[in-house]
């Protein structure tokens, strides 16, 4: 049994059904559940150039690769969030993504209620 549990950067991501906010065409997007810690999930998560809204779960992510502005809807703040930046959101955050550069990251969260 090894301790890797992927590697982020080569392994698949399943595809997600995000659209734009702009012109509701698909954007690519796509995540890959990792494992479970302590009652909270670890994924890879990436998406493609576009710009995507949504609403967030318990989450603290670090980026791997590319750059997003990430805007947060209540307070109207904007980020600029690229490698090695850690980001937290707070659940029922509503944001948006607009992703300048294919975006890879790994994400710890706590995922919604069923």
């Amino acid at each position: 049994m090894t301790q890797l549990l992927a590697n982020v950067f080569a392994v698949d991501l399943e595809p997600e059904s995000y659209v734009s906010v702009e012109d509701g065409t698909p954007v690519r997007t796509g995540a890959h559940f990792v494992s479970e810690l302590a009652g909270a999930a670890v994924g890879v998560w990436g998406a493609e150039v576009g710009h995507i809204g949504a609403v967030t779960t318990d989450e603290i992510f670090v980026i791997l690769e590319g750059r997003a502005e990430i805007t947060f809807e209540d307070t109207k703040e904007t980020i600029t969030a690229g490698p090695g930046d850690v980001v937290r959101l707070f659940a029922g955050q509503r944001n948006s993504w607009k992703t300048i550069d294919p975006i890879r990251k790994v994400s710890f969260y706590v995922p919604p209620a069923e």
